[in-house]
Formats: structure tokens, C-alpha cells, sequence
């Protein structure tokens, strides 16, 4: 079963999940809410593979938080 879940941090609106593969294993996956209309992008998808949806989502904040972090400004990028 996948795990999701929501992460607002610097201006950016995540979602966060552990997604499982066909071979069991759970990916962190990052997407996003792009604005204007909100769509959903697909951000980042960790090659690390886990035995557990609750460990890949916490990588996928991780993922997140450090993505935000190396794109400093008005959280969209322009920094």
C-alpha cells in the first residue's frame, strides 16, 4: 500500500509519497502543485529502494526539503 502525504515548506506545496513497485520495494516519490492551476508535477524520483511505504515517504520529505533548499527565493524557483 502507498503512503502519501502533503508537505508545505518554502512557499512550495509537495505531495510526498512511497510508492510500491511491481517488485515490492517502496520509492520516494516528490511531486508538486505548480501554480497557477495547480497542477501536478513529478519532481523527483529517488533511486533508493525501501522496505516499506513509512520509510520511502520520509525520504521523499527529505527529497522535498532538499530540493527547496538548493532553489532559495519566492519558492518557484527564481532564485
Amino acid at each position: 500500500m502507498d503512503e502519501m502525504e502533503t508537505l508545505d515548506f518554502q512557499g512550495w506545496h509537495f505531495l510526498c509519497s512511497g510508492e510500491q513497485l511491481p517488485s515490492g520495494a517502496f520509492q520516494a516519490t516528490v511531486r508538486y502543485k505548480a501554480p497557477p492551476c495547480n497542477d501536478i508535477r513529478t519532481l523527483v524520483l529517488g533511486p533508493e529502494r525501501f522496505d516499506t511505504a513509512q520509510q520511502a515517504l520520509g525520504r521523499a520529505k527529505e527529497l522535498a526539503m532538499k530540493w527547496a533548499n538548493e532553489r532559495a527565493g519566492d519558492g518557484r524557483g527564481d532564485a
